[in-house]
């Protein structure tokens, strides 16, 4: 294909438009472009998938219909083919830490199923034992006082050894809490199945509050040109370094940080007005902008600084909302820090 710049690429795509009798419609040249070339250009979207959408496209242009309904239709499927590839790409990376959380679950819940029968096992020999040593004690003296000792001693000997296996199950427990609770990855952050509980609770009571709960929704910028340059493990480096920040500066506050999904963060905070929410914000946006990552890109090569930048958006919960609501006006929030240039926080309200 010709270079977009080339004189052969302004005949291509002239010719291409009067195959449309496309000729003044600067709306359906922009389709014409999107789907012709910027969507050629998108990582995001398999060949196959940009294949179908032009062959879509291009049929309904092929009809030469070029009214304002045709129009409304084409972007209609537009917005379908990106919308279900954001969200199928969405869906995949929460399946696949549900899946990493529930295999960790399920690993602990084995071992602890496991303890438990060993644990009955052993108990059941113990008393067994108890029951042996004190029918033999009683034989071998006639003395009750001597009897009674001995018995309470092994009695004291039992109990010590169930309290301290109760003690490992209560440490195992704990422990299966915290995996069914918190990230695999990023461990100082709940998970979603966490955040999702606790933003229910919010909304539900947060009525009654003032000021309101809020939601900071927090994302890292260009986070897939990370993974690129750097490779998934220096993604995940960068979340885990993320994570740290976001829950130091959280619990000043009492917020409830949470991963998510991907690369994007929240913090649920209550009892801040709308001016602090936003001074809070910005503390995280300032601290992440001031941390480096090292990194090297061979084995043996000096550590490289690796700088990243977050996006955050802002929402506090009004009448008449319920948890959805919070989250996609924090999302929407967040989407016009990303547009606006990154880097930046920006309020729904503003």
């Amino acid at each position: 294909m010709s270079t977009d710049n080339s004189p052969e690429y302004l005949e291509e795509l002239h010719a291409l438009l009067q195959e449309f009798n496309i000729t003044s419609e600067l709306e359906w040249v922009a389709v014409v472009l999107f789907v012709r070339n910027l969507i050629r250009d998108l990582s995001i979207f398999t060949d196959k998938r940009k294949a179908d959408l032009q062959q879509e496209v291009f049929a309904v242009l092929g009809t030469k219909d070029l009214s304002a309904e045709q129009y409304e239709r084409v972007v209609e499927k537009i917005e379908v083919f990106v919308m279900h590839n954001a969200a199928t790409l969405e869906l995949e990376t929460a399946l696949a830490e549900e899946k990493r959380s529930a295999a960790a679950l399920l690993g602990e819940m084995n071992s602890l199923i496991n303890m438990i029968r060993g644990t009955q096992e052993m108990q059941q020999t113990s008393l067994t034992k108890f029951e042996d040593k004190t029918v033999g004690v009683i034989r071998e003296s006639e003395d009750r006082s001597v009897i009674v000792s001995r018995v309470r001693q092994m009695f004291k000997e039992l109990v010590a050894e169930f309290r301290e296996e109760t003690r490992e199950w209560e440490s195992f427990a704990t422990e299966l809490q915290r995996t069914a609770t918190f990230d695999p990855l990023l461990t100082e952050l709940y998970n979603r199945r966490a955040f999702d509980a606790t933003l229910i609770s919010a909304a539900r009571t947060g009525h009654d509050q003032d000021p309101p709960p809020t939601l900071m929704m927090i994302d890292v910028d260009k986070f897939k040109r990370v993974n690129d340059e750097w490779g998934h493990q220096a993604g995940d480096e960068v979340l885990r370094t993320l994570g740290r920040i976001v829950n130091s500066q959280a619990i000043q506050y009492n917020g409830f940080a949470a991963r998510y999904g991907g690369e994007e963060l929240v913090v649920l905070v209550h009892g801040i007005d709308r001016e602090t929410a936003n001074i809070k914000a910005e503390a995280i946006r300032l601290d992440v902008e001031r941390h480096t990552v090292p990194m090297r890109r061979e084995k043996d090569a000096p550590p490289t600084p690796l700088s990243f930048t977050v996006s955050i958006g802002v929402a506090q919960l009004e009448p008449g909302w319920g948890p959805g609501d919070l989250v996609r006006a924090a999302d929407k929030a967040l989407y016009r820090a990303k547009e606006n240039g990154r880097n930046r926080v920006v309020a729904h309200w503003e």
